[in-house]
């Protein structure tokens, strides 16, 4: 599952990344740079760097437009954005009370209850 926060939090960070670099003149951009040239307001692009606020795919386009970079040069790949896998839950009972563990932890567990 991808998870929404890290997908836009590499978004910006890729966005200022490119932004830093230095154009064909030579300059990098500043923020109140690119939001002149994509008509937003500068505290978009900082929050937009950020991954505090959304972007929409037409500004997307027009911020890579602005860079002169394709767009995939700002899209992670889905590996990184993936949630963790939830580690499966096994259950353990000890002293008549049920717990739920890890598989790793249940085999550390009984190997310190045997004395290992």
């Amino acid at each position: 599952m991808i998870e929404e926060r890290r997908l836009f939090e590499e978004v910006g960070l890729r966005i200022r990344r490119l932004r830093g670099a230095p154009t064909d003149g030579g300059a990098r951009l500043t923020q109140a740079d690119l939001a002149e040239m994509v008509g937003l307001e500068r505290t978009s692009i900082t929050n937009i760097e950020r991954g505090n606020q959304k972007v929409s795919l037409q500004v997307l386009y027009r911020i890579c437009e602005a860079l002169r970079v394709p767009v995939t040069d700002v899209m992670p790949a889905i590996a990184e954005v993936q949630a963790p896998a939830q580690a499966s839950l096994e259950e353990f009972t000890f002293a008549s009370k049920a717990v739920e563990m890890t598989p790793l932890v249940k085999q550390a567990l009984l190997e310190r209850l045997r004395g290992s």
